[in-house]
């Protein structure tokens, strides 16, 4: 009784972790900005250093359909230098841990215009790819298990 005991609280644990860290994984964003003619926007995010983040912009609005996208870093370091884009993929992984900043400058338009912003954040531990770090992780802990249901059954 022990034993079946043991086995499915180890059982449970280790599903339990693989859900949690599952579901920490996903970090994909998605949202249109209004950037008003004349003005400026901004979206920020944290993270920490060695993060990187990929994604795509799109423009709609106006005659030219474009704005100005750059990125800032923490200290307001240029990471990503000033681009006009229509539609442009973006890439670039983070220095030193803080809060980003993107820049939607619309300050030379007349017209607003509408920005679709997606993008994703691949977090980095110990040098190491998230995934991969959680996968060693559950591999860690289901073998634990393993051992304490083989000693237990032992017994």
């Amino acid at each position: 009784m022990i034993r079946l005991r043991a086995y499915s609280v180890a059982l449970f644990s280790l599903f339990a972790l693989l859900g949690f860290l599952l579901v920490s994984i996903a970090a994909a964003i998605a949202e249109t900005i209004p950037v008003p003619a004349g003005q400026i926007k901004f979206r920020s995010m944290d993270l920490n250093a060695e993060d990187e983040v990929s994604g795509r912009i799109s423009v709609v609005g106006g005659e030219f359909n474009d704005i100005n996208f750059t990125v800032l870093g923490p200290n307001g370091q240029i990471v990503l230098p000033t681009v006009k884009v229509t539609a442009s993929n973006f890439r670039f992984s983070a220095p030193m841990k803080g809060t980003y900043r993107f820049v939607f400058d619309n300050s030379l338009s007349l017209v607003e215009k509408s920005v679709s912003l997606n993008y994703d954040v691949k977090h980095y531990w110990f040098g190491l790819p998230q995934e991969f770090v959680l996968m060693l992780i559950v591999v860690f802990v289901g073998v634990l298990g393993l051992v304490v249901y083989a000693m237990m059954s032992k017994s």
